[in-house]
Parts: structure tokens; C-alpha cells; sequence
């Protein structure tokens, strides 16, 4: 088979993959978005098939909208697994996988959820229930995680549907926002090592 030829079973093979998806309709994508990465399933799937699939469909503002309100949506159940539901089994989980529970005061919480949702490393539900089983109130935990998270989740379902229309320059904007965020973010974190250094220094 000539790579030409290849090429072409590949595109067609994910123009009628993703018309039988898009057949579904938006609500049983979206309501999956909400709940399979509550329990572990890759969000990056979702973040990245939402546009190309929906956006020509119910348009880019409501794909948008609907995306923030599943990220939402899938924090507070890994919050409420982990926090009440499940605790005994995901606490026994992490453990085996190596994630010590850590005790937060009152006063660090909100700065121990920025940097746990900013850190590379760790899966999206891990964070979740990490956090869940740190006693992390709802409040601080949810409004923290939903706008570190959405920020990176808009941006590269925008990049995403840029690259379906073949709208490059759009695409590019989105990629930079996405690299601008990352920047920030290390730029924030970097500063917040140096000051804890400096108070433990002072300390002592």
C-alpha cells in the first residue's frame, strides 16, 4: 500500500470516527467529560477531540462553556470520592503508588493547590484526590483547581479548533497563550521556592 494511499484510510477512517461521535450528540460527549476523568481517565482526550467535534456543530463559545462546566463538574466528584465516598481505598491507592498524604494549615491551603495543580508529574485525578484527602476545603480547593486547570483547557481547545479550520495564525495565539501560561506559572512557582527558602532561612 502506497503511503498516499495510507494516508488517506487514516483520514477517512477519523472523518467517520469522528461523525459517529458527533452523531452521539454533545450531551453524552460532554457528560462523559464530566465524569470519566472524576475516576481516572485521561483528560487530555476530551480537552482535545471537544473542538474539531462540537464547535462546527453548537460553535466554539458553547463548547467553551460546556468544557469549563465538565472540569468543574469532574473536580467536585473526585473531591467528594476521595474526601468522603471512597476515602479508605483511594488513601490505600496513593500510598501504594507513593504519594504521601500531606497535613496543610489553614494558611498554606491555597498556595498547596496552586502548586499541586501546577506540578508536573502527578495524573489530574491524583491531584484531585490528593487534595480531597488533604482536607482541603471545597471552596478553596474547586476555585483554585477550576481556574489554573480552564485557562490551559480553553487555550488548547481554541488551538484545536484553529488547526480544523485551517485558521493558523488563531492557532499560534493559542499555542502562545498556552506557553505564556506555562511561563507564568514556573515563574510563580520559582518565587514562591525562594520566599519558603528565605523564611525557613529566617527561622533558624
Amino acid at each position: 500500500m502506497q503511503p498516499p494511499e495510507t494516508w488517506w484510510r487514516v483520514q477517512e477512517t477519523a472523518g467517520r470516527t469522528m461523525a459517529a461521535v458527533r452523531a452521539l450528540g454533545a450531551g453524552w460527549f460532554f457528560a462523559a467529560f464530566a465524569l470519566l476523568p472524576a475516576v481516572g481517565f485521561p483528560v487530555s482526550v476530551f480537552v482535545l477531540a471537544a473542538g474539531p467535534l462540537f464547535a462546527p456543530v453548537i460553535g466554539l463559545p458553547a463548547v467553551l462553556a460546556l468544557a469549563a462546566a465538565s472540569m468543574a463538574t469532574s473536580m467536585s466528584i473526585s473531591y467528594g470520592l476521595s474526601r468522603y465516598l471512597l476515602r479508605p481505598w483511594v488513601a490505600r491507592l496513593l500510598a501504594y503508588l507513593g504519594y504521601a498524604i500531606p497535613v496543610v494549615p489553614p494558611g498554606k491551603r491555597r498556595i498547596f493547590v496552586f502548586l499541586v495543580r501546577v506540578t508536573p508529574g502527578p495524573p489530574y485525578v491524583f491531584q484531585s484526590f490528593l487534595l480531597g484527602l488533604a482536607g482541603v476545603p471545597f471552596r478553596i480547593y474547586l476555585l483554585i483547581s477550576w481556574l489554573t486547570a480552564t485557562a490551559n483547557v480553553v487555550l488548547l481547545i481554541v488551538c484545536g479548533d484553529a488547526l480544523m479550520k485551517g485558521r493558523g495564525e488563531v492557532a499560534l495565539a493559542a499555542v502562545a497563550g498556552v506557553v505564556a501560561v506555562v511561563v507564568v506559572i514556573r515563574a510563580v512557582r520559582r518565587r514562591m521556592a525562594a520566599q519558603a527558602a528565605a523564611n525557613g532561612e529566617g527561622g533558624r
